[in-house]
């Protein structure tokens, strides 16, 4: 559910392990059944905003402002003026 940079979400460890012993499948089972729901409510996982003001080191709050905005998804404006700021 983490949005920042450096999460790990478990389905792309649990894959990347490929371990027998482990089962994706009630990962994928949770994530359909408890978690789309949510994140229809709730806006989270990887967001373009997020990952400008990571790479860059900065606080997410100018991340979380421009998606409360109609200009919520004009990724390479906020990158230039992250970078012009």
């Amino acid at each position: 559910m983490g949005r920042g940079a450096g999460n790990c979400t478990t389905e792309l460890l649990l894959s990347f392990l490929k371990n027998p012993k482990y089962d994706l499948r009630p990962v994928l089972d949770a994530i359909q059944e408890l978690f789309l729901p949510l994140r229809d409510k709730y806006e989270w996982g990887y967001i373009i905003p997020q990952m400008i003001t990571g790479m860059l080191n900065r606080h997410p709050q100018d991340a979380i402002a421009i998606r409360k905005t109609p200009e919520k998804d004009m990724y390479r404006k906020f990158y230039d003026h992250m970078m012009n700021d």
